[in-house]
């Protein structure tokens, strides 16, 4: 539990500010701006396809599972909105991973959005893996979010779009502020940071290299 002086801390607000702008809720949407940033989505698609992968991602991925979470919380099935205790995340991860499942069907089966479907399919097994893992111990939710991210840019300089070492650079950064913000938060320890960036990157490269 923070104490009141340790909140007015330069560093306790940037690991705040740095948990919620890298929050697994919100990394789908970060990942799909960067697919279409870097031309690795069709730039050509029409703007109103564009619209409905944009609108697709963002309420599957986001609004829906955000709201479940809210809900919870105010019908008292969930503490803190911040989801701190094991058995408050067991409802909202398995409503988190049914979207990600809804959101890879509801994408269709054009072969231009292949790459975006296997990564909401990564980010599934993500959160199933998470899920399972934390009836016994519990891993950190934003670091497997954040070492998936990591692992699909990795996938991409590995199939040699080498234009995206920026990207890569940026991705590792943030993955070790974000890491660093957990552990200063004292939400997780080290080996729950590890084992969560870990997971994510092996997860998200097994499924875009692997799956079939």
């Amino acid at each position: 539990m923070e104490n009141r002086e340790e909140k007015h801390t330069v560093w306790y607000r940037l690991s705040r500010v740095a948990s919620f702008v890298l929050h697994p809720l919100l990394m789908p949407v970060w990942l799909l701006l960067v697919l279409f940033g870097t031309g690795m989505l069709p730039v050509y698609l029409p703007v109103g396809v564009r619209n409905y992968i944009l609108t697709v991602v963002v309420v599957d991925t986001l609004a829906v599972p955000a709201l479940g979470i809210l809900l919870l919380h105010v019908f008292g099935l969930a503490g803190d909105r911040s989801l701190p205790r094991r058995g408050d995340r067991t409802l909202p991860m398995l409503v988190a991973a049914l979207c990600y499942g809804l959101c890879a069907w509801m994408l269709g089966s054009s072969p231009m959005l292949f790459l975006l479907r296997r990564m909401m399919l990564a980010a599934m097994a993500c959160t199933l893996f998470a899920l399972a893992v934390n009836l016994r111990w519990p891993v950190s939710l934003h670091m497997t979010a954040v070492g998936a991210a990591v692992g699909m840019v990795s996938v991409f300089l590995y199939a040699g779009y080498t234009h995206l070492v920026w990207i890569f650079c940026g991705a590792v950064l943030c993955a070790g502020m974000l890491g660093s913000a957990r552990l200063y938060l004292g939400r997780h320890t080290p080996a729950q940071v590890a084992a969560g960036f870990a997971a994510g990157f092996i997860i998200m490269v097994a499924v875009l290299l692997l799956a079939r």
